[in-house]
């Protein structure tokens, strides 16, 4: 899963030194004054070498049912793991890609309980919500404001996020950064459709293809145009993912099948 990919490095920084003891000869003084203490290391970390290569598992994991067991198997035996809340997520991500958002939703929201502060938490949920939100829904007020929250503390969050890795390039850092950062804006952008705050809408979208240019994320957005009956707005965005398709056949595909029928059913209405 292409999100996961920030979250794999932060996993792997934060045990790479588990079990290491301070380097002999300078002492610990040197790093850390007279006291002789041994610095500690800020964030979470395995409490044994079991649950060390537990979390190696989930890293390691390549598919969805793997990383759904590998989860389960740490919040099972290492249920204070500080990776409870990671586990979790991976977990939450496992469900979406298998498109069972039921279950996705509910290991999100354990995992926001967990940790609060996770950027991608908070983006896994706005994007659900925002995207699994049908304007006949007797909530979707309820589940709108729920994904603007957490679009909106992604973002917050982001703005002052760290590498996860000092392993991780600034360019590789600041790349994934705003990848991010078009995800959160995307789905206030879903989100303002469904509300029928149409200017509102088309400033976040644009925020997030000026800050990652997605054609996938370009079909969604004609398509919720669509759903709103939109549809100069949607045929717009059918030719912004064709210009951003690149060559890629199955994105031109639906973009030009989703031009066909906003134009057919632009013309009906007229």
């Amino acid at each position: 899963m292409r999100r996961i990919a920030i979250l794999i490095v932060g996993l792997l920084a934060a045990f790479s030194a588990f079990g290491q003891a301070p380097a002999k000869g300078r002492g610990a003084a040197g790093a850390t004054g007279a006291s002789g203490a041994a610095a500690a290391t800020p964030g979470p970390k395995a409490k044994s070498k079991a649950e060390a290569e537990a979390v190696v598992a989930m890293t390691k994991a390549t598919d969805a049912d793997a990383q759904i067991a590998a989860a389960e198997n740490l919040i099972t035996n290492f249920p204070t793991s500080d990776f409870k809340g990671t586990a979790l997520l991976i977990e939450a991500e496992a469900y979406h890609t298998k498109r069972d958002d039921t279950k996705a939703l509910a290991m999100a929201e354990q995992s926001y309980d967990a940790d609060e502060k996770n950027f991608e938490t908070d983006l896994l949920l706005a994007e659900i919500y925002s995207n699994t939100t049908k304007a006949t829904d007797l909530d979707m007020t309820d589940k709108l404001d729920k994904s603007d929250k957490y679009a909106k503390e992604a973002l917050d969050l982001l703005a002052s996020a760290n590498k996860p890795s000092s392993g991780m390039s600034d360019s590789d850092w600041n790349q994934g950064k705003k990848g991010e950062e078009a995800r959160g804006w995307a789905a206030l952008g879903f989100s303002a459709v469904l509300r029928k705050n149409f200017d509102d809408a088309k400033t976040d979208f644009q925020k997030s293809v000026d800050l990652a240019v997605n054609p996938l994320t370009m079909l969604y957005i004609d398509r919720a145009y669509l759903a709103a009956k939109r549809y100069d707005d949607a045929i717009a965005w059918t030719d912004k993912a064709l210009a951003a398709a690149s060559g890629n056949a199955q994105i031109a595909q639906y973009a030009n099948s989703d031009k066909a029928r906003a134009q057919a059913l632009q013309k009906a209405q007229k």
